[in-house]
């Protein structure tokens, strides 16, 4: 299933007691041309787990040449390159060289497939299917969603549904 809309409004409550980041932000987001809501789901649902590390959306889909979104150091240099589905070794070990970190998220079957082409500074996060299809009925053209962190713990909720995603994957060091 594709995404209709051309630009997604999104009002967000992110609360952090352990960082004490507390905040209201109204954010406007493009699916990309094409892209399914699985995907778009995967993109929104990595946002918001590094959304205190002020992460960024790529314009384009790239296809491993630049990171689905990324997060930049004070110096303005990726400092993690997080890419949504597999890409090529080739392109997996140039992330590797002009980032910090590189962030793979997956599924499941993706991520044993993947298994044997990890570079030094890569993490892979699994998302379940169960998870994705709990986030994509949250999916409007106007989202409201609160976001609770208790670490390794991230609740979302809608106001009808609720979804949590265990962060311990990204709040481990990379392999």
């Amino acid at each position: 299933m594709q995404i209709v809309s051309k630009l997604i409004t999104l009002d967000l409550d992110y609360s952090h007691p352990d960082s004490h980041a507390y905040q209201q932000q109204r954010y406007y987001v493009s699916p990309w041309q094409g892209e399914s809501a699985q995907h778009f789901a995967k993109r929104l649902l990595m946002f918001l787990s590094l959304y205190e590390q002020h992460p960024g959306f790529a314009d384009t889909p790239s296809h491993g040449k630049a990171p689905d979104i990324f997060v930049k150091d004070t110096e303005q240099q990726v400092a993690i390159w997080c890419q949504l589905e597999p890409i090529a070794a080739k392109r997996l070990q140039r992330a590797s060289h002009l980032a910090g970190e590189v962030l793979l998220v997956l599924d499941e079957q993706e991520a044993a497939q993947c298994s044997a082409m990890a570079v030094a500074n890569q993490r892979t996060f699994v998302l379940h299917q169960s998870q994705l299809d709990a986030f994509c009925l949250m999916l409007k053209s106007h989202m409201r969603l609160s976001v609770y962190r208790e670490d390794p713990l991230l609740q979302i909720t809608d106001g009808q549904h609720v979804m949590e995603l265990n962060l311990t994957a990204l709040l481990d060091k990379p392999h």
